[in-house]
């Protein structure tokens, strides 16, 4: 026997006749609790053979049946102790074999879909039994909740998912009477290979055994696909929109000064094709910073120390692939902060103003940041070079990118977004609204990475040069455009890079593009 306590450790008691006790304490480290789910109820996983037979052997019909009636003992006597629904899942696997490594993973992974389900209806889970026999691995679940409701989720599962079909969740109330489909007025279950009802295919033999194992077996190769998706969808489309995010950045032309598709501005040691390779060796970096916002419940301040452990060693493998070239370390950071501000937006708020809370969350994960690392530089110097903003706090008083996402990213949303919409509304090219809002930041940001460079005066020059050809126009007239390729020869000239800037400008892209996601999803 082996016990999963509610800590989530594995104790393992295991008798001389156990024999599936290799896979269990793997598939319990697998599984995860959905953020906010209660797991303090009762956990039993119990290896056993009914008959002791080994896993490999085919199935006979006298065991399946032994099974059933074991089944429907241990459900009675969970309804009887607990005086409280019960779920009862099984996999439905047609042939002589139905115990083995993925059927087992598939039951693991049902039973984390229904916890999910469960705690989002606020259903209490209050003890679950896992059970491992030859004849298949089954699942006992008592649940404080309505056995209806309970009914109707359990249906969801097994309908929407690609693999529902190899699922057979039965739900009973607290007096041990089965829920039906009927009574939850919904059409019973269709066939394994076409769309009539079951029963009905089963009564009159329309298919043959082996037609029927061909489909389970497709099916249980969809859950085998399915599986491989590592990552909660909101994950995934945050992430993939803060690697997009980064290539948008890098790709937009002409950018004053900046590696573009045309030039490699100031830089001499890398182009637009190094860029590409640093955004692909931190995309990782962006799954995992909005995998850890996705799962943070605790206080938004202490969702930075994560961050920063991933950002470490994301920044390695950013050396790595660019050949110790700093291409994107401020934007890592910067960007990194805000996908896991994104990621926790969503699941906490995924109604309301979008953006606001993105911001308002943002400056929450970053209280503090400006004091702790900056103001403090004015009482105690650390034993190592201090870092171009670090200079720019001490000798100007002006806290930077640090400032600003302790702020929320104030300069985002009244510069970059703005300018970058009234582009897009205007009807320019997305390479155009790009550059566009990229000058708007220039004109406001205190660009550290010119600062370091070139000094205070030539920051201010900068921001006036953007302002005017702002005033112009920028991208949306003929006159500013010719004007920001000149700006581009002149500052490639100079050798200035107004990296801040273009970090911010990712980051605009990015917020714009998750919101316009949001919206289309709730409008369509």
């Amino acid at each position: 026997m082996s016990l999963l306590s509610s800590t989530g450790t594995v104790r393992c008691l295991m008798s001389s006749g156990n024999r599936a006790k290799r896979h269990l304490p793997s598939l319990y480290r697998q599984e995860s609790l959905a953020p906010g789910q209660n797991d303090n109820h009762e956990v039993i996983a119990i290896n056993e053979t009914i008959p002791p037979e080994p896993s490999a052997a085919p199935v006979t019909l006298a065991a399946v049946l032994a099974a059933k009636e074991y089944r429907a003992a241990a459900r009675d006597e969970l309804i009887g102790r607990r005086c409280v629904p019960v779920i009862s899942l099984t996999i439905n696997m047609p042939g002589p074999h139905k115990s083995g490594p993925e059927i087992t993973s598939l039951l693991y992974t049902a039973l984390t879909k229904l916890r999910h389900r469960l705690d989002a209806a606020g259903c209490e889970l209050l003890e679950e039994t896992v059970r491992h026999q030859y004849t298949g691995p089954f699942a006992l679940l008592a649940v404080a909740g309505d056995a209806a409701a309970i009914k109707k989720l359990c249906m969801a599962i097994e309908d929407r998912t690609a693999y529902g079909r190899l699922l057979d969740i039965d739900v009973f109330d607290a007096n041990g009477g089965q829920i039906s489909r009927a009574g939850s007025a919904s059409p019973p279950r269709s066939c394994f290979i076409c769309p009539l009802p079951a029963a009905q295919c089963v009564r009159t033999q329309a298919h043959s055994p082996a037609e029927i194992l061909l489909a389970a077996k497709k099916y249980l190769a969809a859950y085998q696909a399915a599986r491989t998706s590592l990552w909660p969808q909101p994950v995934v489309a945050v992430a993939t929109t803060a690697l997009e995010a980064m290539l948008m950045e890098a790709a937009c032309t002409p950018a004053p000064g900046l590696v573009d598709r045309y030039n490699s501005g100031a830089h001499q040691d890398m182009d637009f094709f190094t860029f590409i390779k640093s955004s692909s060796a931190l995309s990782t970096a962006m799954f995992r910073f909005a995998q850890a916002g996705w799962e943070h419940d605790a206080q938004p301040a202490e969702l930075l120390t994560v961050l920063r452990l991933i950002g470490l060693e994301a920044e390695a493998v950013m050396f790595k692939s660019t050949g110790g070239i700093n291409t994107q370390k401020g934007l890592l950071f910067l960007l990194g902060i805000l996908t896991a501000s994104a990621a926790c937006t969503i699941r906490r708020q995924p109604a309301g103003a979008f953006i606001d809370n993105i911001q308002a969350f943002t400056a929450a994960v970053c209280e503090g940041l400006v004091e702790r690392e900056l103001e403090i530089l004015r009482s105690r110097l650390p034993d190592r070079n201090l870092t171009a903003g670090e200079r720019l706090f001490l000798s100007h008083g002006i806290s930077g990118i640090r400032g600003e996402l302790a702020a929320g990213l104030p300069l985002v949303k009244s510069h970059g977004l703005p300018a970058l919409r009234s582009a897009l509304a205007a009807k320019a090219p997305l390479n155009d609204a790009l550059v566009h809002a990229l000058l708007a930041l220039m004109t406001v940001a205190e660009d550290s990475t010119i600062f370091n460079r070139h000094g205070l005066d030539a920051l201010r020059t900068v921001q006036q040069q953007a302002s005017a050809i702002w005033l112009a126009g920028g991208m949306l007239t003929a006159g500013g455009r010719q004007r920001l390729a000149g700006l581009d020869q002149a500052f490639i000239a100079a050798k200035i890079s107004p990296g801040g800037s273009a970090d911010l400008l990712a980051c605009t892209y990015f917020l714009h593009t998750l919101d316009h996601q949001l919206q289309t999803c709730k409008n369509g």
